[in-house]
């Protein structure tokens, strides 16, 4: 009798989880939240992509950092009409471009049913999972649960919104299958979707906090590029820009723009936010945009000054900011235009002058070293190294 309940419980579940994230139902409510917009007096946007000629480099490009309030939603409607009205300020700015934060998918958990309520209430994530699921639930088991139902929302969401306004959104990240064989994987995953609505790629999260250590969420291994209409971006998520070596990653790969996609589960400190992005970029000679996650979910509360930057020289107050959310912990929309051609003159007049030899003496040796310590006093750690990976 406890199995057939369980059975019965199970099915239920995934039909409502079914219902809550019915892509094409997500798909109408963009198109409805746009036809009915009278800030863009009922034109059809004009992709991005398609606005300086085929194949061209724009000059200028502006950008968009959207800081989002966290908030559990019980659909894929509820949730493509919070992403469409922040990506909507962004697209009447002028924005060409636009990120979003680090985990701007946990609203969908909301769709579980009970979840919502349980993820209000809580005082973490991992309570309101143990609340909802018993002792032994948790946290990566809800994402696994509500994963796919999730990711589907997710998607069409963003994909949805981008091919509305005609541009192109990086969707920040969501905890997901990597989509291996035996689906056993999960990572932090995000998207990049173009103006027409199109899947662009997908990039993952490569150094992890130690509470997605501890639910058992797996790192990526690499730090792709997109062309997004000419313009070569990289999106390395949060804790990655603590390390110089995603930014020189991606500038070696030709990123003239690096986003960083994050949620800070701290205090607001301005020392502490100086760890990640700023440094990376004024290091690296690329234009930066910060998008932050903020507000309470779960118990935790997120802070973070969304911005974008730029290298010192190429900022009017000669402090790498270009623009900046007037506040740590209240939705905003930070836009800003980028000067690729001013960017290049920096570059070829104050080049970054490597000593290749001096790196090659000790680089290597050195990592090895960390990752044989690493090994020998995490075992757990040295698992997750993921060999043969691309995300």
């Amino acid at each position: 009798m406890a199995q057939l309940i369980d059975s019965i419980r199970s099915r239920a579940m995934n039909i409502a989880l079914s219902r809550a994230s019915d892509p094409k139902a997500v798909s109408r409510r963009a198109s409805w939240l746009k036809e009915g917009d009278a800030r863009f007096d009922g034109r059809q946007p004009t992709p991005f992509a398609t606005r300086h000629g085929k194949d061209a480099k724009p000059e200028r490009v502006i950008c968009a950092a959207i800081q989002m309030k966290a908030k559990t939603v019980s659909s894929g409607t509820e949730y493509v009409e919070l992403v469409y009205r922040l990506a909507a300020k962004a697209a009447v700015a002028g924005a060409s471009i636009v990120v979003f934060p680090e985990y701007s998918g946990l609203p969908l958990l909301g769709m579980a049913p009970g979840m919502r309520k349980k993820l209000d209430s809580a005082s973490s994530l991992d309570e309101a999972v143990t609340e909802a699921g018993g002792p032994d639930a948790g946290v990566l088991d809800v994402f696994k649960l509500v994963g796919p139902y999730a990711e589907r929302a997710y998607k069409e969401a963003f994909s949805s919104v981008a091919r509305e306004l005609g541009i192109y959104i990086i969707s920040g990240s969501m905890v997901l299958s990597d989509g291996s064989t035996d689906g056993s994987s999960m990572r932090a995953i995000g998207y990049v979707f173009g103006p027409q609505g199109e899947l662009v790629g997908r990039y993952c999260k490569s150094h992890l906090m130690p509470i997605e250590a501890q639910w058992g969420i797996s790192p990526g291994n690499s730090i792709p590029t997109f062309n997004l209409g000419g313009v070569i971006v990289s999106v390395p998520i949060c804790m990655d820009a603590t390390y110089f070596e995603t930014f020189r990653i991606a500038r070696f790969a030709g990123a003239d723009i690096v986003a960083i996609p994050s949620a800070n589960p701290e205090p607001y400190n301005l020392w502490y936010a100086l760890r990640g992005i700023w440094p990376r970029v004024q290091e690296s000679q690329v234009y930066g945009i910060g998008s932050s996650m903020v507000g309470s979910f779960a118990g935790q509360d997120f802070t973070g000054r969304s911005s974008l930057l730029a290298p010192l020289e190429l900022s009017p107050g000669g402090d790498g900011i270009l623009a900046q959310a007037m506040t740590y912990n209240e939705e905003d929309v930070v836009v800003a235009e980028f000067d690729l051609p001013l960017l290049y003159k920096l570059r070829a007049e104050d080049p970054l002058r490597f000593n290749l030899a001096l790196y090659r003496k000790y680089l290597p040796g050195m990592y090895r070293a960390a990752q044989s310590s690493r090994r020998a006093g995490d075992a757990g750690e040295a698992r997750d190294e993921n060999k043969g990976e691309t995300c």
